[in-house]
């Protein structure tokens, strides 16, 4: 579901890495331009399809991507992907979206790993913090950029993110996976992968990380915000028969982040810094099976159940989600193709008032029933394909959802491909929209108030509609030479019905002492607007050694509130990113890393300290790796070499910005049998 104000306001050294080691992880510096553009893609279609046939803006950041950028998260390796905005928070938070309206909770953006949801219902957005998986078990991540409705439902407003994992059979054998540096004190994962009789392949594998906080940009001090997680999980594949494939696989995952807020007292000063300590903990179950009845058809079902406990000062919730998820594809005609599914879901929480938030009901279980079809029509073999989807969801909260497309995609010879979409998708309110209470923040008593301090709230009208996007995209594919190729895209985004808070009549609270004026900031549907941009990615192999990826987006957002106040940060965003991937010789990699970051206009906050500048950025990443021999990998990484000090994010409430640091680490990768 989702989330606006209510998500937004709560809430040199030598080591050793995590990432895909040299053994296993074929090197994509090699491969051709032509091959990369045959890489299959599943999240923009719903079934296996060649990246250059896809009618969407889609990049994909491989596994070798990864390794050779020297991250040592998902978030990180995000940045590579025009169109995605990867903002640092804290040592732990994040704020990540695609296409505008960035936030520590990004509630339109959809993120799925092996297809099952990692977005949060309760308050519409996505914890990056306890995303700490296993580099080295990706296979690489799909980014969807442009709206996701018509196959993934609700909340895929702006884009889509699948993380795919590995196959079994392609992790046999062990791996350790380490890295140390000033910053990444420790991260440190194992993995074993084996075989069951003749058809069934398993993993385990366990990771520790272990991060150092940041600096307090108010006064240059330790932020406090140390990031400690732990996380293990398996997966099991079998292959029953020719037709059959059957995957089931889990994890579970303990941590705890440290955070220092500003928080509001009814006394003076009225806002004190508070270090806190929030903890995270869950785990999940995912099975999937699939039946392949020849080269054009097949089915599949996938069930999952996961488990998530949050203890933060601002909320306390557990939270528990089973999902159920049927499709079907068939070749109607030699030219024409369908796939239909149908979905179940349900959602329990509870939560627990804190002095900051209360949520009524405290319990409540929610269902989600959804179908979908969609229809893939060659109106000119080979040269001119028309494809049109519906999906159809009914909620708990506002009902009945329709969130229909239709896609064009123009092949003008075997280089070129032109692509044209219309598209409508929604954003259901979440649970902490609509049934909500958050104090935001303390003023100081005045004349004006009769000498009452004032709380500003957050209330929730439990009348919430769904936010509603139409969105314009075009975009251009094509392969220039055997060594060029280029991905652009545009879009021009119309929104209604944006969540946002109206000031309400204040009312005096005096069943407490000292009695205070409640200001009540109440969520409407009241904000409407555009955004549009332009997004570039290219990709050019200078030598057969040298590969270069170039990845621009622009973005202009206006969103207005009812009274034409600007909402959601709008302005112009520029990002820029230059990755070089040098095969220095066959056993040693030089890799250069160079990003830039523009935003025209401040952070919105719900803070009494107003809102805040981010100043622009640039960030250079190198990396040196060596392979010794083919089983071992080491490298040493040099991260935001340029800027040691800068501010990417501020939390939208109790705000407390902080700088990110200059990073040095070492990074070993070690497989064994």
């Amino acid at each position: 579901m989702s989330k606006m104000p209510f998500g937004r306001c709560l809430p040199v050294g030598l080591g050793l890495l995590a990432g895909s080691a040299a053994a296993t992880a074929p090197d994509l510096t090699g491969f051709s331009i032509e091959d990369l553009m045959q890489v299959k893609v599943v999240s923009a279609a719903k079934v296996e399809q060649a990246l250059q046939d896809t009618a969407s803006a889609v990049f994909v950041i491989t596994a070798d991507d990864i390794r050779r950028s020297g991250v040592t998260n998902v978030m990180e390796a995000l940045r590579l992907a025009p169109g995605v905005e990867v903002a640092r928070i804290d040592s732990s938070r994040w704020a990540i979206t695609i296409r505008g309206f960035n936030g520590r909770f990004a509630n339109k953006l959809l993120v799925l790993i092996d297809g099952r949801t990692v977005y949060n219902t309760q308050f519409s957005g996505v914890y990056w913090e306890i995303q700490d998986l296993f580099l080295p078990d990706i296979e690489r991540i799909e980014v969807v950029r442009g709206p996701g409705g018509a196959l993934w439902g609700a909340n895929a407003v702006n884009g889509v993110i699948n993380i795919i994992t590995r196959n079994s059979k392609d992790t046999q054998g062990g791996l350790v996976a380490l890295t140390a540096g000033n910053e990444e004190r420790a991260i440190a994962g194992v993995r074993y992968g084996g075989t069951l009789g003749d058809s069934a392949q398993y993993r385990l594998y366990g990771q520790f990380t272990e991060r150092d906080g940041q600096t307090a940009a108010a006064t240059g001090g330790d932020a406090s915000d140390d990031w400690r997680m732990g996380r293990g999980g398996f997966r099991l594949d079998w292959a029953p028969s020719a037709r059959d494939t059957v995957a089931v696989q889990g994890d579970v995952y303990d941590g705890h982040f440290d955070q220092n807020y500003t928080l509001p007292t009814l006394a003076p000063p009225y806002v004190e810094s508070q270090l806190s300590r929030a903890t995270a903990s869950g785990g999940s179950v995912q099975a999937r099976w699939e039946r392949q009845y020849s080269a054009t058809a097949g089915m599949g079902l996938q069930a999952y159940y996961q488990y998530a406990k949050r203890d933060d000062p601002l909320y306390v919730a557990d939270s528990d989600t089973f999902d159920l998820d049927f499709q079907h594809n068939f070749a109607l005609t030699d030219r024409q193709a369908i796939v239909w599914g149908l979905g179940y879901r349900r959602d329990s929480d509870q939560f627990t008032d804190t002095l900051f938030s209360s949520v009524k009901p405290s319990q409540l279980t929610t269902q989600l029933f959804s179908a979908f079809v969609q229809d893939q029509a060659e109106l000119i073999p080979e040269q001119l394909r028309l494809t049109v989807g519906l999906k159809v969801e009914h909620n708990d909260f506002t009902g009945w959802e329709w969130q229909p497309s239709i896609r064009m995609l123009w092949t003008l010879n075997a280089d070129h491909r032109l692509w044209a979409a219309v598209s409508r998708a929604v954003r259901t309110p979440s649970r902490g929209e609509q049934d909500s209470r958050v104090n935001l923040f303390v003023l100081p008593p005045s004349p004006l108030t009769g000498n009452l301090s004032t709380l500003f709230s957050i209330f929730s009208p439990q009348n919430l509609q769904s936010e509603n996007l139409i969105a314009y995209e075009i975009g251009y594919r094509s392969r220039w030479s055997e060594r060029f190729s280029v991905d652009a895209a545009a879009f021009y985004n119309d929104y209604d019905q944006i969540i946002a808070t109206v000031p309400g009549a204040p009312f005096p609270e005096t069943r407490s002492f000292p009695p205070y004026l409640v200001v009540p900031l109440e969520l409407q549907n009241v904000g409407a607007g555009h955004n549009y941009g332009f997004e570039l990615a290219a990709d050019w192999r200078p030598t057969q050694n040298w590969r270069l990826q170039l990845a621009y987006s622009y973005l202009h957002q206006d969103i207005q509130g009812s009274g034409g106040e600007s909402l959601f940060n709008s302005g112009v965003l520029n990002q820029i990113s230059l990755f070089s991937t040098w095969n220095v010789q066959d056993d040693l990699d030089f890799d250069v890393w160079w990003r830039y970051v523009h935003r025209d206009g401040a952070l919105r906050t719900f803070s009494p300290y107003g809102n805040v500048e981010v100043d622009p950025y640039s960030t250079l990443t190198l990396r040196l790796g060596w392979r010794p021999r083919k089983d071992l990998e080491l490298s040493l990484v040099g991260a935001n070499l340029l800027d040691g000090n800068h501010v990417e994010y501020v939390q939208e409430a109790y705000t407390f910005p902080v700088e990110v640091e200059r990073s040095i680490y070492g990074q070993v990768k070690w497989n064994f049998r």
